[in-house]
This record gives structure tokens, C-alpha cells and sequence, in this order.
């Protein structure tokens, strides 16, 4: 009785104290606009607020990408939450108390909303598929510096006009630089936002030239990227979480990994992780190396990837930008292998905002007591890593 007792300790996580002053925010009926770092654990304020409430109130959490909503939406039913899901291809359970979604999916749910509220008073949602549900009184805007994105940000600030002041807002990013603009923005709209901004990160971070870490490589090791994590990995700077432009570069780099990084000790997967994976990542992960993108399945990555990666029984992995949107699970050090991405035919850098984020990535909590930025010849370091700065669009 007492070790379950103790167990239970264990597992009890109260929140930061900036975690706290957001979920009285909230409690007091104020918007919430939460500027934090990657990593600092912004989404626990809103699990907090639901399982305070004891999911009496119903929630919206929006995010940008159908991958993230489908692994919100796999990681809270594995919970046991009673949790929905609408997006663009997919509309699940969407009269449970927290529907996750894309935030484009569900506007015109929430213009309805609006309407609604201003012809009969504070009533929900006449969307059908919101028909026979109660009104949603929290929308979570996940990464709400898509603001200032040219083709959604139309979208965002649409949704966040329209929303009826009976609904409270939290805002999360960690990439806005003017978090108080924002929130005199909501004030004009007639709402009390209140601006919660904790700039410490939950690990601090050194950047490393890991050019400086290849001199006596084995010379099996061939590849110029193989050189540089084997040469971290010497330094005890692993596990490594490696950045790729597009799912085919992480895919190939982390074949090359498996094959030219020296390993001691095979990884045995169990009989349901091979299962699970398939014959080809089955074959990386006994060679302690992973690819992760949203082309594989919630179970493949949440399930075994990322237990993996966090016990410390994979050396890289090798993710695509995507990762650096939202998903929780960082590594000791990451390294970024290019500073440009190739999109419907033209080269385009990688914004400084979502550079802050993918090196949010280095450094784990309560595991590591520095993260670290390795940066090669040519590569973002951390010094082009910056916020957003919003602002409204010329009228």
C-alpha cells in the first residue's frame, strides 16, 4: 500500500509557477497569451485546466497540422479523455467535452458560433456536426504565430475575430516577440487577455562546431553527415536529433547512419515492436538509429520511436522540420543540416522563428543539464534564431 502510495508521488507533476498564474487566468475567466520556450511545457497548462474542471467545460484546441492533431488526438484518448477530432479529412466523436482540430477545419464552426451568440444570446455552435453538443467555453490556439503566416494567417485572425467573448482564449507560442501587442490587440476586440511570459528554458544551451569533432574517425565512416554525429556521439554529446528538409533526406541519412556508425550493442526490439515498425524500421532501430516523420503512423512514433529516443536507447534520429511544431520530445543536442528547404520548386530559407524552435529541441528536461546546437560550415546556428515580431496587415 505504501509503494503504491509512493508511486503515485512520483508520478504527481505540479505546475511551474508561470504554469500556475496562466491556469488562474483562466479560472478568473481572462484570455490567456502564453509566451514560453519549446519545451517549457505550455500544452500541460491546458491538460491542467481540463482535468481541473474535471472536462465539465468543453474545450476547442487548434493546431496547424493534421499530424499534430491526429497525435493530440491519439496521446489524450490514450488517456482515457472522451476526445474528438475535426479535420479537414477526418470528423470523430465532435460532441466530446475537448475536440482537437486544424484551425481551418473548424472555422465556420466557430463564425457559427458567433452568429449564434448574437442572435440568441450565448448558445453554441449551429454546425451540424456541433448539433446536440453543449458550446465550447475555451478555444486553445496552438502556435498562434501562424498569424503572420501569407496564406493562413487570414484564417487565425478570422477565427480569433470571430470567437464570442463567452468563449475564453489561450493563446500558446514560443516564437512571438510581442506577445503584449497581441494581447492589446484582444483588448480592442473587448476582451481581457492577460500575458503570461516565462523566458527561462527548462534546459540551457551551448552551440558546438561539429566540424571540430571528425579528426580520427574510423574511416569506415564516410558520409559528411555519418562523420559529424559519429564525432558527437564520441564527444557524449547523443543522443543526436538531426533535422532534415523533407521525409526522403531523413529516411537516407538515417540508412547511412545505421550503416556506417560503429555499435557495440544491438538493440533487441520485443516481438510486438517489430510488428509494429515493419522489417525496414525495425532494421534502423537494432542499429539504434530512427527516421521520424508524420508519414508514419501515432503508434509507429509515440509508441516506439520516442520511448526509445527519451530512455536513451537510440543514438540519432533523424527528423523532418515538422517535428519542431508542437511535438513533445527533444534529444541532448541537435544538429540542423541545412538552412534552406526546397517547396514547390523554389529554395526557401528557414524562418528564424522556426529555427527557434527546432533548437528548442536540444536539451532534455529533468535528464540533461545543458542542450546542445551543433553547427557545421554553412548551417543556422543559434544566432539567426529569433521570434516573430506580429503585426497587422497595411489597410
Amino acid at each position: 500500500m505504501l509503494s503504491d502510495a509512493f508511486a503515485g508521488l512520483q508520478k504527481l507533476m505540479l505546475p511551474d509557477r508561470w504554469q500556475a498564474q496562466a491556469l488562474a487566468a483562466l479560472r478568473a475567466g481572462r484570455d490567456a497569451v502564453v509566451d514560453a520556450p519549446t519545451g517549457a511545457g505550455k500544452t500541460y497548462v491546458f491538460e491542467r485546466w481540463a482535468e481541473q474542471s474535471n472536462f465539465a467545460k468543453r474545450a476547442l484546441f487548434t493546431v496547424p497540422t493534421r499530424a499534430l492533431a491526429n497525435d493530440k488526438f491519439a496521446e489524450w484518448r490514450a488517456r482515457d479523455w472522451d476526445v474528438g477530432i475535426i479535420t479537414g479529412d477526418l470528423c470523430v466523436n465532435p460532441r466530446a467535452p475537448i475536440v482537437v482540430a486544424t484551425l481551418e477545419a473548424v472555422q465556420s464552426l466557430v463564425v457559427a458560433a458567433a452568429t449564434a451568440a448574437d442572435d440568441d444570446g450565448p448558445a453554441g455552435p449551429r454546425d451540424p456536426r456541433h448539433a446536440g453538443g453543449e458550446p465550447f467555453q475555451l478555444l486553445v490556439v496552438d502556435e498562434y504565430h501562424w498569424l503572420a503566416d501569407n496564406h493562413r494567417g487570414n484564417h487565425y485572425e478570422g477565427v480569433l475575430l470571430c470567437a464570442p467573448r463567452t468563449v475564453q482564449l489561450l493563446l500558446l507560442s514560443g516564437a512571438v516577440a510581442n506577445p503584449h501587442d497581441v494581447a492589446a490587440w484582444l483588448h480592442r476586440l473587448g476582451r481581457h487577455a492577460e500575458v503570461i511570459q516565462h523566458r527561462e528554458r527548462p534546459v540551457q544551451l551551448e552551440e558546438i562546431d561539429v566540424d571540430d569533432l571528425i579528426h580520427g574517425l574510423p574511416r569506415c565512416i564516410e558520409g559528411f553527415w555519418s562523420k559529424r554525429v559519429a564525432g558527437a556521439l564520441r564527444e557524449n554529446l547523443g543522443p543526436v536529433l538531426v533535422f532534415a528538409p523533407h521525409r526522403a533526406d531523413a529516411e537516407r541519412l538515417a540508412r547511412q547512419f545505421a550503416r556506417e556508425l560503429p555499435l557495440a550493442d544491438p538493440l533487441t526490439l520485443t516481438p510486438e515492436q517489430e510488428q509494429l515498425c515493419g522489417p525496414r524500421l525495425a532494421k534502423l532501430l537494432a542499429r539504434r538509429v530512427a527516421f521520424h516523420h508524420s508519414g508514419l503512423s501515432y503508434a509507429q512514433r509515440a509508441g516506439v520511436i520516442e520511448p526509445l529516443a527519451k530512455a536513451g536507447q537510440l543514438r540519432a534520429v533523424v527528423a523532418t522540420l515538422g517535428l519542431s511544431a508542437g511535438i513533445n520530445f527533444s534529444l541532448r543536442s541537435v544538429l540542423i543540416t541545412a538552412g534552406s528547404f526546397r517547396h514547390d520548386h523554389l529554395d526557401r530559407e528557414i524562418a528564424p522563428h522556426d529555427l527557434l524552435q527546432m533548437i528548442g529541441r536540444a536539451g532534455r528536461r529533468g535528464l540533461d543539464d545543458c542542450g546542445y546546437v551543433l553547427v557545421s560550415a554553412g548551417t543556422p546556428g543559434m544566432r539567426r534564431a529569433e521570434p516573430l515580431r506580429l503585426k497587422r496587415a497595411a489597410p
